[in-house]
């Protein structure tokens, strides 16, 4: 809970904010029916509201009722606001802490020697504030909202202050400055942004690449973003930015996210099983994938396991299916359905189609693992050789060789060496130093790399990347150790270090309904000199936060994409 949502904002009329509003630039902002709707309220001297830190409108609402004429604030009429007051005299809010909030904002140019806030700068502040405090306690029944006149309905909601303010103060202005700057070199000359120049922003552009974002998502976000006054469908800077803050939101993992896969694994766990033993008797396999009508139809046939890996492998094409199913005669009654005399002459007749006489495919059949290995080594030389041309990871490999990379390492996924069909992956399993051998990421390629310095560094490109998983009884860590090379002066080459926590989780692939185990990455800080910050305001190091592990070894293990199995890590024990 935030501190604002503790808070019922109370509105007494005053001498500052009565009726009548001067003509300032800022008030000429605000659109005249938000300035005639706070003025038809601000009489009654009774009515609360509650603004959220993400609800703009409202936190400009109250600042038109705390603000002096010219729609200024000075920092004795910010204190003075009573609900900071009260958090200030019961020592929720510390004077330091505000002290710094207000630094940290920029001021309004002003004639006189004090310092004044516009709106804008009061937004942030707000915000600032409500970052200083977290849920704590929620399992009482009910939730106590204090009133202005600080009582508790039922329970007493508390709040306690995060470590590090400071300095997410400070890089909150950073990154608002940075998307200012975006937004001054995406807008059009009139200062506003369409919603097909947004979408051509590259931010946007690579998570649509990399389906971290659908249109739907996209559209709906922009919908709901507040529009520049006059125009229906234009966003100014202060828009951008907030369509900025709901976006980083979508990345956020909360509780509703796992009750969604929850539903998934329970929709999953009542659909018929796929039969997967092979050599079954044609009666046998009948009576399991059969309907409760004791018919067979191409919807029935997708449980017939061994038929879908015939056809998943390529020896069977599903046109050549069809035109089996098509030529056996149908049950009376379902035009569409075969019964147990019907599905006889359509089992023989699909293996009619293959030859069991082929010595090497009997040999490979006789011991799976050589061709485990055989598959595997393809894969290695196939990357040793790109990175001998091509430099670290394959970061600029053409689209054909990603393709054939993408093939070899299908094979190795689905060869009898691979541990996730052999057991339960455990943290112990992956635990270890590793090195990032290939990537197909879009995200990763376009940023050179994890923390995309290499991209803004001259002269620097990215000189490859280690991961250690570290896993106790307690501890679950990951550091990663990203070499920066300066080319034009190797002596200038540095490492950039991210630190944070991870895990594992078995959950379903909601491309393809089976059975996975996640990896699911939460950095927390990005070091690199004498720079150290938090990572959640660093969005390059998202490209590795929640992969699928489609395959393990001792010493190898491939990740892909949980949305997009187009892309892939490959990574190789340290050495």
């Amino acid at each position: 809970m935030s501190w604002n949502s503790c808070y019922a904002f109370s509105l007494v009329s005053s001498p500052k904010t009565t009726n009548s509003f001067r003509c300032t630039p800022f008030l000429n902002r605000v659109p005249v029916s938000f300035l005639n709707a706070v003025e038809s309220n601000g009489n009654d001297g009774g009515e609360l509201i509650s603004a959220r830190a993400d609800d703009v409108q409202s936190i400009q609402a109250l600042f038109l009722r705390q603000c002096d004429a010219d729609g200024l604030m000075t920092k004795q009429n910010l204190e003075a606001v009573p609900e900071l007051a009260d958090l200030l005299k019961e020592g929720d809010l510390l004077p330091d802490e505000l002290s710094d909030i207000w630094n940290a904002a920029p001021k309004f140019p002003c004639d006189g020697a004090e310092e004044k806030i516009d709106v804008d700068s009061f937004t942030q502040i707000y915000r600032d504030i409500d970052d200083l405090f977290e849920d704590e306690d929620m399992e009482e029944d009910g939730t106590a909202l204090t009133s202005a006149g600080g009582e508790s309905e039922s329970s007493a909601v508390s709040a306690e202050v995060i470590n590090g303010d400071d300095e997410a103060a400070a890089l909150r202005v950073r990154d608002e400055k940075e998307l200012e700057t975006v937004f001054k070199d995406i807008c059009d000359t009139a200062g506003l942004l369409s919603r097909e120049a947004l979408m051509g922003w590259n931010e946007v552009k690579l998570l649509f690449d990399d389906n971290l974002l659908g249109r739907n998502e996209f559209d709906e976000l922009f919908d709901q973003t507040i529009k520049s006054p006059g125009t229906s469908d234009q966003l100014d800077v202060e828009g951008f930015l907030s369509f900025n803050v709901a976006l980083d939101d979508l990345f956020e993992f909360d509780d509703e996210d796992e009750e969604r896969a929850a539903a998934v694994v329970e929709e999953v766990s009542q659909v018929k099983p796929v039969i997967t033993e092979t050599d079954l008797p044609a009666g046998v396999l009948f009576s399991q994938i059969a309907d409760n009508d004791f018919l067979v139809g191409m919807e029935e046939l997708k449980r017939w396991g061994e038929l879908q890996d015939m056809i998943a492998e390529g020896d069977l094409m599903p046109i050549e299916l069809q035109n089996i199913f098509a030529n056996v005669q149908k049950a009376d009654g379902a035009p569409e359905k075969v019964n147990e005399d019907g599905f006889y002459i359509l089992h023989d007749a699909i293996f009619d189609l293959f030859e069991n006489d082929n010595e090497d495919e009997q040999a490979e059949a006789e011991d799976p693992m050589a061709a485990s290995l055989e598959a595997k080594s393809n894969l290695l030389n196939m990357l040793a050789d790109l990175q001998r041309r091509e430099g670290q990871s394959g970061l600029e490999c053409s689209d054909a060789v990603q393709a054939r990379i993408q093939e070899a390492a299908m094979l190795v996924e689905a060869s009898s060496n691979n541990l996730l069909a052999q057991k339960d992956i455990q943290p112990a399993d992956v635990a270890g130093s590793w090195d990032l051998l290939y990537t197909s990421s879009g995200m990763f390629r376009y940023n050179k790399g994890l923390t995309g310095l290499a991209g803004s560094v001259p002269n620097a490109e990215f000189g490859g990347l280690n991961q250690e998983l570290i896993a106790d009884k307690y501890l679950f860590e990951v550091k990663y150790v990203e070499r920066i090379a300066v080319k034009s002066a190797p002596e200038n080459s540095f490492d950039a270090k991210v630190n944070g926590d991870w895990e594992l989780k078995k959950s379903v692939s909601l491309l393809t309904g089976a059975p996975t185990v996640i990896m699911s990455i939460e950095p927390e800080k990005v070091e690199y000199g004498p720079t150290s910050t938090r990572a959640d305001h660093w969005k390059s190091v998202r490209s590795m936060n929640l992969l699928d592990i489609s395959y393990l070894d001792d010493d190898l293990r491939i990740m892909r994409g949980n949305t997009s199995t187009d892309t892939i890590f490959i990574l190789q024990r340290s050495k």
